[in-house]
């Protein structure tokens, strides 16, 4: 038979904190990563339907900085979100 003495259970906690740490994190990753894709839809829609080059590329600096300090401050998705209704404001606008 096989020796299953390394087989986690229900019952043996393990090492559940760092599981859950990582699912946490995963989580965080996934909603800033899907934050900044929603805004690089809107900056290829300024770009490319309303030719404002400068300023799409100028919103995608902005877009990369605010997605780096929320996923290094942990404030996640929520320092994207005012760069995302920028960007949408200035679709809006500048059609």
């Amino acid at each position: 038979m096989a020796n299953n003495h390394g087989v986690a259970t229900a019952d043996d906690p393990m090492d559940m904190a760092a599981h859950e740490e990582t699912y946490a994190s995963f989580i965080s990753l996934t909603e800033i990563t899907v934050a900044h894709l929603l805004c690089i839809v809107l900056l290829l829609v300024m770009w490319t339907l309303e030719g404002h080059g400068f300023i799409a590329l100028i919103g995608l600096v902005l877009t990369m900085a605010s997605a780096v300090v929320g996923a290094l401050t942990g404030a996640g998705w929520r320092m994207v979100a005012p760069v995302f209704l920028l960007l949408g404001l200035a679709c809006i606008v500048l059609k």
